[in-house]
């Protein structure tokens, strides 16, 4: 048995390599085939025949014919054939479209839109969508949303252009920019180009149900994946259509994510197996990684740490030879969370420390990268303008000429009055050159001081935002420096202090996270930030009390959301350890507007409430302490009543 196996082995192998000779032989040819067929072209020929290539072949062929190319630009420009040279244009662009050099990519597609050198609507279809793609790549995305717009356009004009050059849609681009709620409804508008194909149906509803996840309705979330599970099913109900374990473990990943932010994991856990199952016989060992990172967080939140570190370490295998930074960093945070879990305290810091250490460096290229994407679409504003400034001119050279020729053959008939007139005419012509003339000179001085103040404003924003990222960073350190002097002392009076200090740290830290995320450098969303606020308060308390809340949108200033943020915090906090004594309980939150200007922080709770003989100033707590003195440092009225448990009212003022 053993030696009919090796000779199988052999027979098999030996079949391998004969396909892959076979296939290089194959592709020899054809590259052969081709510069044969390409070398007896005329000029427009030649260029007509490369641009038929596929994109895999031109890469390829490229080099091999690049000399040729020159040549035809150079004989191109000589016998001024516009439209030969802005073909090798569009070829020069895409190579350095499909090489990823996107930023020298830009400059020529959008001269080709700009001067109208492309006349076929196909082509200019075709320099719109790498034109869309490179901006997309660079996170410039609202220049990709004004060309999918203008492409669009072009599409409901001309039918027959091929529908992927439509692609990604508007609603993916608005899920790059976050916008989850502007990406849900504009998916909604592009429902018709999916509803009679199931296959593309499936993709849609799983879309969908992340488009709710980040917009962070999990029901809604949760109703779509099934829908496109369901959808799955039907279609494979026949037997005919061969099944697809990749697409369904997708789905049922995307499931098992949803239920790890119910925290339900252990329902989970199979719908994320099957995820890794299904990604690794479809080869995407990307997707595999990621989902057993995930299988790693439900182990370790159900406390069986070793589990979830053979997960990672099969992760962290998979990702040697894939760049991906996001994995990369849940992976290193995972290990953290791992190592402190098992009371590996130095390990624990090491890891958080390589964690914030290549999350900087993934910070500084994404915002290097925003930098490279302003300046390129500066410098083909720039060249927009002047452009249209030339046009100008010319129009203008053209109307004078006009004039001229008008004016000579009136002289043949008026004489020598007419003379005078022209005289005339012309000591003011010369009067309005040289006041156009001085006019551009300041034309151009004020272009240079707005680009030196513009690139100034925008190096300013860059420092803000990462002067914000630095000190959430930084108040994170000392919290979990707090967490792991807390873990060493024996002293439950210091533990606890430690851990209340630790509590109004992280409240900092969350405010200083939301305004780096949201890119707010002096203000942001309070009913935002107190969400989170809420939701990390809760998740630190292991107990059975439900938290209901009712914030109206309100943006507030940091001078006055830091203080309520922290009243919140000292608060919320109390409630947990004091109201209930162990039983269950509710706490209610709420912000609400009272008059112009005028709003109201509501914190109660429905516990043993305040002691009969209460009084504020008596009270030895430094929580209560806190609360009145970050009160009084924004002029609020603080209101402590009981009502069937403790009430607590901040009564404050907007500017």
């Amino acid at each position: 048995m053993e030696k009919r196996s090796n000779i199988l082995k052999r027979l098999f192998l030996g079949w391998i390599i004969l396909i892959s000779t076979s296939h290089i032989h194959a592709q020899l040819n054809y590259e052969t085939s081709f510069l044969s067929f390409f070398k007896v072209q005329s000029f427009g020929g030649k260029v007509k025949a490369f641009d038929t290539l596929g994109n895999d072949y031109k890469l390829k062929i490229y080099p091999l014919i690049k000399a040729d190319l020159e040549k035809i630009r150079e004989r191109a420009v000589l016998d001024g054939q516009a439209n030969i040279l802005a073909r090798v244009t569009k070829i020069e662009g895409e190579i350095y479209y499909l090489n990823k050099n996107y930023s020298k990519a830009i400059p020529l597609f959008a001269d080709l839109l700009e001067t109208n050198k492309i006349q076929n609507y196909q082509d200019s279809a075709s320099v719109l969508f790498y034109l869309k793609n490179a901006y997309v790549h660079l996170h410039s995305l609202n220049k990709a949303i004004e060309i999918h717009r203008f492409l669009v356009g072009i599409h409901k004009r001309h039918p027959d252009i091929d529908a992927w050059k439509l692609h990604p849609k508007l609603s993916i681009i608005y899920y790059e920019m976050k916008l989850y709620k502007e990406c849900l409804k504009q998916q909604l508008l592009e429902f018709d180009e999916f509803k009679q194909r199931k296959h593309m149906l499936i993709g849609y509803y799983n879309n969908r149900g992340l488009f709710w996840q980040k917009y962070g309705q999990l029901d809604s979330a949760m109703q779509c994946f099934n829908q496109a599970k369901e959808i799955y099913f039907k279609m494979h109900s026949d037997k005919q259509t061969p099944e697809d374990p990749f697409t369904l473990g997708l789905i049922e990943g995307n499931i098992g994510q949803v239920l790890m932010e119910l925290k339900e994991y252990k329902k989970a856990i199979p719908l994320l197996e099957k995820d890794v199952t299904g990604s690794l016989k479809a080869k995407n060992f990307l997707n595999a990684a990621v989902s057993e990172i995930e299988l790693a967080k439900c182990y370790l939140n159900l406390n069986k740490p070793y589990t979830g570190k053979k997960y990672l370490d099969s992760a962290f295998a998979r990702l040697s030879n894939i760049e991906d930074y996001n994995a990369k960093l849940s992976i290193l945070k995972e290990y953290a969370h791992f190592y402190e879990q098992t009371g590996s305290y130095k390990a624990s810091i090491d890891y958080y420390n390589r964690f914030i250490n290549f999350k900087d460096s993934v910070d500084l290229q994404e915002n290097l990268k925003e930098l490279i994407s302003t300046q390129v679409a500066n410098q083909v504003e720039e060249k927009e303008n002047l452009i249209r400034e030339s046009q100008k001119n010319i129009k203008e050279k053209n109307t004078e000429v006009s004039t001229q020729k008008t004016i000579q053959n009136a002289l043949l008939f008026c004489g020598l009055v007419l003379i005078t007139v022209i005289i005339f005419v012309s000591v003011q012509l010369k009067k309005t050159k040289a006041q156009k003339h001085l006019l551009e000179i300041k034309n151009k001085r004020i272009a240079t001081r707005n680009e030196i103040i513009n690139q100034s404003l925008s190096e300013k924003d860059l420092l803000i935002k990462e002067v914000h990222h630095r000190v959430k960073n930084n108040l994170q350190i000392i919290s979990s420096l707090l967490k792991l002097q807390s873990g060493k002392s024996t002293n439950e009076e210091i533990r606890n202090s430690l851990s209340e200090a630790q509590d109004r740290i992280n409240s900092m830290a969350l405010l200083h996270q939301l305004l780096y995320r949201n890119n707010q450098m002096s203000s942001l969303m309070f009913n935002e930030y107190l969400s989170n606020l809420i939701t990390q308060i809760s998740d630190s308390f292991s107990k059975n009390i439900r938290i209901d809340y009712n914030l109206i949108e309100l943006e507030l200033d940091l001078d006055t959301a830091i203080p309520l943020g922290l009243i919140t915090n000292e608060l919320v906090s109390n409630a947990f350890k004091h109201a209930f004594n162990g039983k269950d309980g509710v706490i209610t939150i709420e912000l609400s507007k009272l008059v112009k200007n005028t709003y109201q922080l509501k914190i109660a709770d429905n516990g043993q409430g305040l002691p009969a003989n209460f009084d504020l100033n008596s009270v030895d707590s430094l929580g209560l302490d806190i609360v009145c003195i970050l009160s009084e440092q924004i002029n609020a009225e603080l209101k402590i009543y009981n009502a069937d448990g403790a009430k607590f009212e901040i009564i404050f003022k907007v500017a």
